[in-house]
């Protein structure tokens, strides 16, 4: 005689399971790579660690980086803005450092900016990960094996 039983499986969602490993967008994992990304970034970035530009930034929550300074968006896209109404000569100051009249929104040129240490520039975000990616996926990999 054969007998029969039946197996019911319950499961948590996705999401519960993202959340509870703190995979999910505001996760411990997910802090822990944006931190660690942060940190890695931190030599390619223009003007160093030590620069206004690498100090100001604020973490809007646990998946961003938001740099606040001025010039972080031109430092950022790596091209020289200017004035419109100075037109494409404007008025250079010191070392290349152009300028528009208050409250007049700046306009893209094709210029490249130039940048005075080796290995920083443009979309640093992109060139730490073409550098250091490995350590980045190693760093977050351990700390999401050990529990976070």
């Amino acid at each position: 005689m054969a007998s029969g039983f039946n197996v019911k499986i319950k499961m948590n969602s996705i999401n519960k399971i993202l959340k509870d490993h703190g995979l999910n967008e505001d996760g411990r994992v997910v802090e822990r790579l944006r931190n660690t990304a942060d940190r890695l970034m931190m030599p390619f970035i223009p003007g160093g660690s030590g620069g206004q530009l690498a100090k100001l930034k604020t973490y809007p929550n646990n998946h961003s980086i938001k740099y606040t300074s001025p010039y972080a968006h031109y430092m950022y896209v790596g091209k020289m803005y200017i004035s419109p109404k100075l037109g494409v000569s404007g008025i250079p100051i010191k070392n290349d450092v152009w300028w528009s009249p208050k409250g007049e929104k700046k306009i893209p040129t094709s210029k490249n900016l130039k940048y005075h240490k080796s290995g920083t520039g443009a979309h640093w975000d992109k060139l730490m990960m073409q550098r250091r990616k490995n350590d980045l996926i190693k760093d977050v990999e351990n700390y999401a094996k050990s529990g976070g």
